[in-house]
């Protein structure tokens, strides 16, 4: 049996904590207080993370109707989603988290996107820009990279071109449609036939993705775009794969936002919760735009 000095908290054999504290405010539950924890928010006692980054949890809202929530997850130890919303333009990237400074990708992305969109730029345009910039910031050979999805409203038709496996959904009293389709290796072989979804989900490679945003991604950072004439009733839903990675068939769609209540910055924490109750793997963001009755008329209030 290993032998511990009386100030040790972590045995040296294992790692275990030995002590537990109440922590004081502002201080560490290893016991070290306020004074010990520095600028970034990490303890200097024990190394721990005592306060959150300010991008671990984002919400922004807009109106009852426009809103948008991400977080860090459970697992992942920093927020590498980013989001933005601005007028009837929605955008959600995802840093690649095999990539370096992956948060740093999605940030430059979110920002480059929504603000040419709300400019009028056309989506290609956009994304040509976005990927220009994130390739941009390509100094040390890391390439970051993130993927993308961004919709533009206007009056009744939604624009929406994406990147990746960020997606887009329809919401409304008859279920829930995916309206993107995934740029990703699973994808390929089972629209081509090569293998069935059962087959390709066994295979390692089967959530690489095949297009993205970054200095690697040469002709892979084209997007793809539909256009949707929004029915009636209902909520055009943007997210991550730490959200839909839970309900990634529609039906599975279907049924978690039947579950959700109340207005889109609501409905976009309760998805947040459902991904965390779930396990909370990777970084989670929706962004929800309500539509009520008539020709793509907005709810209000």
């Amino acid at each position: 049996m290993a032998t511990l000095p009386d100030d040790d908290i972590f045995c040296e054999e294992c790692g275990l904590r030995l002590v537990e504290e109440m922590p004081q405010e502002g201080g560490c539950r290893c016991g070290a207080g306020p004074d010990e924890i520095d600028e970034e928010g990490f303890c200097g006692r024990c190394g721990m993370r005592v306060r959150p980054r300010p991008e671990d949890h984002i919400e922004i809202v807009i109106s009852a109707d426009l809103a948008a929530v991400s977080d860090r997850g459970i697992r992942h130890e920093r927020n590498e989603d980013r989001v933005a919303i601005q007028g009837s333009v929605l955008v959600v990237c995802d840093g690649v988290s095999s990539s370096g400074e992956a948060q740093t990708a999605a940030a430059a992305a979110v920002e480059s996107l929504s603000e040419m969109l709300s400019r009028g730029a056309p989506l290609e345009e956009a994304f040509a820009e976005a990927a220009k910039r994130v390739a941009d910031l390509d100094r040390s050979g890391d390439a970051p990279s993130t993927t993308a999805v961004a919709a533009r409203v206007e009056e009744n038709t939604a624009t929406i071109a994406w990147v990746g496996d960020s997606r887009a959904y329809w919401v409304d009293g008859s279920g829930a449609r995916q309206l993107t389709s995934d740029h990703s290796w699973l994808n390929d072989v089972v629209s081509s036939g090569e293998m069935t979804s059962e087959e390709a989900m066994e295979d390692s490679r089967a959530h690489a993705i095949t297009r993205w945003l970054g200095g690697d991604s040469d002709e892979n950072a084209k997007p793809d775009t539909v256009t949707f004439a929004i029915p009636g009733t209902g909520a055009l839903l943007l997210c991550s794969d730490g959200l839909w990675n839970y309900a990634a068939s529609e039906g599975e769609m279907t049924e978690l936002f039947a579950r959700m209540e109340g207005d889109a910055i609501a409905m976009c924490r309760g998805l947040i919760e459902f991904a965390k109750e779930r396990g909370g793997e990777d970084n989670i963001t929706a962004a929800v735009l309500r539509f009520g009755e008539g020709n793509g008329e907005r709810i209000q209030g």
